[in-house]
């Protein structure tokens, strides 16, 4: 690849083609590197999302991994999620001014109702891998939500051009949540968040189906879901499909 280098604490391992670029970050984390390692791709041959699910990687997308310290505190470091989102979804909004994105639970990032990001945490030793992919000149076709991509909004912005804008973001978001906590990122994650007090169905790990209103998120990032029966209930983990 052509000689790239990113504003600190990231540093940049750029590569040609991986199968994962988590799975590479993870090796990079166990012959030494630490926080701010960024392992950049054009091609994964075995990318992957939540759940397992295949993440089509063609060159021509961004498909990063970034290596975080996640705190002193293991139950936080699934708020790392909602940190890489704000940043991802700042980075996008810089490159189409006149587009509307939105953060959608647990880890996408949407473009006026379709998915353009999503993201993957796993554990790398003592670091979190936060493995992001951002359809920058495909949009593949759709699985579960519909797609786009920054050409068909009518940005000719490059991967790369996405990460620096990412890893600049990423950098103030994730200062601040080491300084001041989930407060401010959970605050910047509803300003922007799609489908906020609007009908939600979530779909459960154990194929369970809820219907209720999405009435927000808990303090410490679940889904705050209104029955209707009037209840209650915090989700941590499901797929979202929103409701007209």
């Amino acid at each position: 690849m052509t000689a790239y280098s990113l504003a600190a604490p990231f540093r940049l391992i750029a590569l040609e083609k991986v199968d994962s670029t988590n799975d590479e970050a993870r090796r990079a984390a166990q012959a030494g590197s630490g926080h701010g390692t960024v392992v950049w791709a054009r091609e994964q041959t075995a990318g992957r999302g939540r759940r397992g699910r295949e993440w089509v990687s063609p060159a021509g997308n961004l498909h990063c991994s970034l290596l975080l310290d996640g705190g002193p505190e293991p139950s936080r470091t699934p708020q790392l999620a909602f940190v890489a989102a704000v940043a991802v979804r700042a980075a996008l909004a810089d490159l189409v001014p006149g587009a509307v994105f939105q953060v959608k639970w647990p880890n996408d990032v949407l473009c006026h109702g379709r998915k353009i990001s999503g993201m993957l945490l796993e554990q790398a030793s003592s670091l979190i891998v936060a493995g992001i992919g951002v359809d920058v000149a495909f949009a593949p076709e759709p699985g579960l939500y519909p797609t786009t991509c920054l050409r068909q909004l009518g940005s000719g912005a490059e991967p790369f051009d996405v990460l620096a804008g990412l890893c600049e973001h990423l950098g103030v978001w994730y200062a601040r949540w080491r300084s001041e906590g989930f407060a401010p990122i959970r605050q910047a994650w509803l300003d922007g968040a799609a489908g906020l007090s609007g009908p939600v169905t979530v779909r459960l790990s154990d194929e369970t189906v809820l219907e209720g209103t999405f009435a927000g998120l808990d303090p410490e990032g679940a889904l705050l879901l209104v029955e209707a029966g009037g209840g209650q209930r915090k989700v941590l983990a499901g797929d979202v499909f929103f409701r007209r």
